[in-house]
């Protein structure tokens, strides 16, 4: 994805890489605001869509941690067609389910989240 964006931009990729110890999502090892979407549903594209469209400055959500499939290009462009009334929430729904290698992306929204995180370089 460096790669990719640095040549979108006509720059240089850098990765930097940072350790958390998931051991804290358990239940009881902190005092978090976790928020685990396991697929492609309807309660995570409402999420991703209250969002998107958000227009503040203010986060829609109070999460600490947000965990959950990656809404990338492909997912975006679904977004869009809903977004633009091409498709309902429905066909968005099963269109990503069929989408292949779901990949799962963390949110660090908070500086108590953030200060959990141990920089690698």
């Amino acid at each position: 994805m460096a790669t990719f964006k640095a040549a979108q931009l006509n720059g240089e990729p850098i990765v930097t890489t940072y350790e958390f110890d998931e051991r804290l999502l358990l239940p009881g090892n902190s005092e978090l605001r976790i928020k685990v979407f396991e697929d492609y549903d309807m309660e995570w594209a409402n999420f991703i869509f209250a969002n998107r469209s958000n227009k503040s400055n203010k986060p829609v959500h109070d999460y600490d941690i947000v965990i959950g499939p990656i809404a990338n290009d492909r997912v975006g462009l679904q977004i869009r067609r809903f977004m633009e009334n091409e498709i309902d929430l429905q066909t968005f729904i099963q269109r990503l389910k069929f989408m292949r290698g779901l990949t799962i992306q963390y949110f660090f929204g908070t500086e108590r989240a953030i200060q959990l995180l141990k920089y690698n370089g």
